[in-house]
Protein backbone atom coordinates (compact mmCIF):
# COMPACT_ATOMS: atom_id res chain seq x y z
CA UNK A 1 0.00 0.00 0.00
CA UNK A 2 1.41 3.36 -1.03
CA UNK A 3 1.82 6.28 1.37
CA UNK A 4 -0.86 8.14 -0.58
CA UNK A 5 -3.37 5.31 -0.07
CA UNK A 6 -2.44 4.98 3.59
CA UNK A 7 -2.94 8.71 4.08
CA UNK A 8 -6.31 8.57 2.32
CA UNK A 9 -7.51 5.70 4.54
CA UNK A 10 -6.28 7.49 7.65
CA UNK A 11 -8.11 10.62 6.57
CA UNK A 12 -11.34 8.69 6.07
CA UNK A 13 -10.99 7.07 9.51
CA UNK A 14 -10.38 10.44 11.16
CA UNK A 15 -13.42 11.88 9.37
CA UNK A 16 -15.60 8.96 10.52
CA UNK A 17 -14.39 9.39 14.10
CA UNK A 18 -15.18 13.10 13.96
CA UNK A 19 -18.68 12.41 12.62
CA UNK A 20 -19.25 9.80 15.34
CA UNK A 21 -18.02 12.25 17.97
CA UNK A 22 -20.36 14.96 16.74
CA UNK A 23 -23.23 12.46 16.73
CA UNK A 24 -22.55 11.36 20.29
CA UNK A 25 -22.24 14.96 21.43
CA UNK A 26 -25.47 15.93 19.69
CA UNK A 27 -27.28 12.94 21.23
CA UNK A 28 -26.00 13.83 24.70
CA UNK A 29 -26.98 17.50 24.61
CA UNK A 30 -30.12 17.28 22.48
CA UNK A 31 -31.59 13.98 23.69
CA UNK A 32 -30.04 12.56 26.87
CA UNK A 33 -29.97 15.81 28.88
CA UNK A 34 -33.71 16.16 28.24
CA UNK A 35 -34.56 12.62 29.39
CA UNK A 36 -35.90 11.33 32.73
CA UNK A 37 -32.77 9.19 33.07
CA UNK A 38 -30.61 12.32 33.04
CA UNK A 39 -32.84 14.13 35.55
CA UNK A 40 -32.74 11.15 37.91
CA UNK A 41 -28.96 10.84 37.67
CA UNK A 42 -28.59 14.56 38.41
CA UNK A 43 -30.93 14.25 41.39
CA UNK A 44 -28.97 11.34 42.83
CA UNK A 45 -25.65 13.15 42.39
CA UNK A 46 -27.01 16.34 43.97
CA UNK A 47 -28.59 14.50 46.91
CA UNK A 48 -25.38 12.57 47.53
CA UNK A 49 -23.41 15.82 47.52
CA UNK A 50 -25.97 17.63 49.68
CA UNK A 51 -26.39 20.27 46.96
CA UNK A 52 -29.78 21.75 47.95
CA UNK A 53 -30.05 24.16 45.01
CA UNK A 54 -29.49 21.39 42.49
CA UNK A 55 -31.79 18.98 44.35
CA UNK A 56 -34.54 21.61 44.24
CA UNK A 57 -33.95 22.06 40.52
CA UNK A 58 -34.59 18.39 39.81
CA UNK A 59 -37.51 17.75 42.18
CA UNK A 60 -41.21 18.53 42.16
CA UNK A 61 -42.53 18.93 45.71
CA UNK A 62 -46.13 19.60 44.80
CA UNK A 63 -49.01 17.56 46.23
CA UNK A 64 -51.46 17.82 49.09
CA UNK A 65 -49.75 15.27 51.34
CA UNK A 66 -46.32 16.86 51.02
CA UNK A 67 -47.89 20.28 51.61
CA UNK A 68 -49.70 19.02 54.73
CA UNK A 69 -46.57 17.46 56.21
CA UNK A 70 -44.56 20.60 55.45
CA UNK A 71 -47.15 22.67 57.33
CA UNK A 72 -46.99 20.34 60.33
CA UNK A 73 -43.18 20.41 60.26
CA UNK A 74 -43.13 24.20 60.18
CA UNK A 75 -45.24 24.33 63.35
CA UNK A 76 -43.06 21.86 65.28
CA UNK A 77 -39.86 23.48 66.64
CA UNK A 78 -37.83 20.28 66.31
CA UNK A 79 -38.94 19.77 62.69
CA UNK A 80 -38.51 23.28 61.33
CA UNK A 81 -37.28 23.27 57.74
CA UNK A 82 -37.70 19.50 57.33
CA UNK A 83 -37.26 18.75 53.63
CA UNK A 84 -39.51 15.99 52.21
CA UNK A 85 -36.64 14.98 49.90
CA UNK A 86 -35.01 13.39 52.95
CA UNK A 87 -37.57 10.64 52.69
CA UNK A 88 -36.66 9.56 49.15
CA UNK A 89 -32.88 9.72 49.53
CA UNK A 90 -31.75 8.35 52.91
CA UNK A 91 -28.87 10.44 54.20
CA UNK A 92 -29.86 13.70 52.53
CA UNK A 93 -30.10 16.29 55.30
CA UNK A 94 -29.95 13.67 58.05
CA UNK A 95 -29.36 9.99 58.69
CA UNK A 96 -32.60 9.22 60.56
CA UNK A 97 -33.71 6.98 57.65
CA UNK A 98 -30.22 5.61 57.06
CA UNK A 99 -27.38 6.55 54.71
CA UNK A 100 -27.40 5.75 51.01
CA UNK A 101 -24.30 3.81 50.02
CA UNK A 102 -25.04 2.76 46.45
CA UNK A 103 -27.70 3.41 43.80
CA UNK A 104 -28.45 1.48 40.61
CA UNK A 105 -31.20 2.29 38.12
CA UNK A 106 -32.51 -1.02 36.80
CA UNK A 107 -35.02 0.25 34.24
CA UNK A 108 -36.98 3.32 33.20
CA UNK A 109 -40.36 3.27 31.48
CA UNK A 110 -41.98 6.37 30.02
CA UNK A 111 -45.68 6.87 29.38
CA UNK A 112 -46.41 10.34 28.07
CA UNK A 113 -45.29 12.85 30.67
CA UNK A 114 -44.73 10.32 33.46
CA UNK A 115 -41.69 8.09 33.90
CA UNK A 116 -41.11 5.32 36.43
CA UNK A 117 -37.65 4.13 37.36
CA UNK A 118 -37.06 0.84 39.16
CA UNK A 119 -34.13 1.47 41.47
CA UNK A 120 -32.01 -0.66 43.80
CA UNK A 121 -30.40 1.16 46.73
CA UNK A 122 -28.02 -0.04 49.43
CA UNK A 123 -28.75 1.74 52.71
CA UNK A 124 -26.65 1.68 55.87
CA UNK A 125 -28.95 1.50 58.91
CA UNK A 126 -28.01 0.72 62.50
CA UNK A 127 -24.64 -0.71 61.52
CA UNK A 128 -26.13 -2.95 58.83
CA UNK A 129 -26.53 -2.61 55.08
CA UNK A 130 -30.04 -3.12 53.72
CA UNK A 131 -31.21 -3.28 50.13
CA UNK A 132 -34.40 -1.51 49.11
CA UNK A 133 -36.09 -1.36 45.70
CA UNK A 134 -38.24 1.77 45.44
CA UNK A 135 -39.91 3.10 42.32
CA UNK A 136 -38.97 6.68 41.49
CA UNK A 137 -41.65 8.62 39.66
CA UNK A 138 -40.69 11.53 37.42
CA UNK A 139 -42.92 14.07 35.70
CA UNK A 140 -42.24 16.21 32.68
CA UNK A 141 -42.66 19.90 33.47
CA UNK A 142 -42.02 23.13 31.59
CA UNK A 143 -38.55 23.10 33.16
CA UNK A 144 -37.86 19.51 32.13
CA UNK A 145 -38.15 16.17 33.92
CA UNK A 146 -38.26 16.23 37.71
CA UNK A 147 -38.51 13.64 40.46
CA UNK A 148 -42.06 13.72 41.87
CA UNK A 149 -41.38 13.65 45.62
CA UNK A 150 -44.92 12.80 46.74
CA UNK A 151 -45.46 9.97 44.24
CA UNK A 152 -42.02 8.53 44.94
CA UNK A 153 -42.12 8.80 48.74
CA UNK A 154 -45.61 7.49 49.36
CA UNK A 155 -45.79 5.09 46.45
CA UNK A 156 -42.75 3.26 47.92
CA UNK A 157 -43.46 4.14 51.56
CA UNK A 158 -42.54 0.72 52.96
CA UNK A 159 -39.24 0.73 51.10
CA UNK A 160 -38.07 4.09 52.39
CA UNK A 161 -39.42 3.78 55.95
CA UNK A 162 -38.20 0.61 57.71
CA UNK A 163 -40.69 -1.55 59.55
CA UNK A 164 -39.46 -0.75 63.07
CA UNK A 165 -39.77 2.98 62.39
CA UNK A 166 -43.25 2.56 60.91
CA UNK A 167 -44.37 0.72 64.03
CA UNK A 168 -42.91 3.23 66.48
CA UNK A 169 -44.30 6.16 64.50
CA UNK A 170 -47.76 4.59 64.35
CA UNK A 171 -47.65 4.05 68.10
CA UNK A 172 -46.70 7.69 68.69
CA UNK A 173 -49.50 8.86 66.40
CA UNK A 174 -52.06 6.78 68.31
CA UNK A 175 -50.84 8.28 71.59
CA UNK A 176 -50.86 11.80 70.09
CA UNK A 177 -54.59 11.64 69.47
CA UNK A 178 -55.05 12.37 73.19
CA UNK A 179 -53.60 15.82 72.49
CA UNK A 180 -56.37 18.09 71.08
CA UNK A 181 -54.01 19.96 68.73
CA UNK A 182 -52.40 16.78 67.42
CA UNK A 183 -55.83 15.20 66.99
CA UNK A 184 -56.92 18.23 64.97
CA UNK A 185 -53.97 17.89 62.61
CA UNK A 186 -54.51 14.16 62.21
CA UNK A 187 -58.17 14.80 61.53
CA UNK A 188 -57.21 17.01 58.61
CA UNK A 189 -55.80 13.96 56.86
CA UNK A 190 -59.38 13.03 56.05
CA UNK A 191 -59.45 15.99 53.66
CA UNK A 192 -56.64 14.31 51.72
CA UNK A 193 -58.26 10.90 51.58
CA UNK A 194 -58.57 10.87 47.79
CA UNK A 195 -54.81 11.48 47.45
CA UNK A 196 -53.89 9.09 50.25
CA UNK A 197 -55.87 6.28 48.63
CA UNK A 198 -53.54 6.51 45.62
CA UNK A 199 -50.73 5.16 47.82
CA UNK A 200 -51.85 1.85 49.40
CA UNK A 201 -48.71 1.42 51.54
CA UNK A 202 -49.08 4.86 53.10
CA UNK A 203 -52.85 4.46 53.46
CA UNK A 204 -52.44 1.17 55.34
CA UNK A 205 -49.82 2.75 57.61
CA UNK A 206 -52.19 5.59 58.53
CA UNK A 207 -54.95 3.08 59.22
CA UNK A 208 -52.66 1.16 61.55
CA UNK A 209 -51.93 4.44 63.33
CA UNK A 210 -55.62 5.16 63.74
CA UNK A 211 -55.36 8.26 61.56
CA UNK A 212 -57.90 7.11 58.97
Amino acid sequence: MSKRESGRILGVLVLLLLIAGVGVGAWYFLVYTKSPQYALSQFFAAAQAGDKDKVDRFTDKSGGIVGFLSTVAAMAPNMAGLDPVRMIYPGYGGADLGQTQKVAVNSVTVEGEVAKAQVTMEIARDGKTETIQPTYVLRKTEQGWKVAVQDTAFGSFNQFVPGALRQSTARMMRQARANPMAAQFLGQLQNLRSEIDQYPQFRDFLKSAGAL
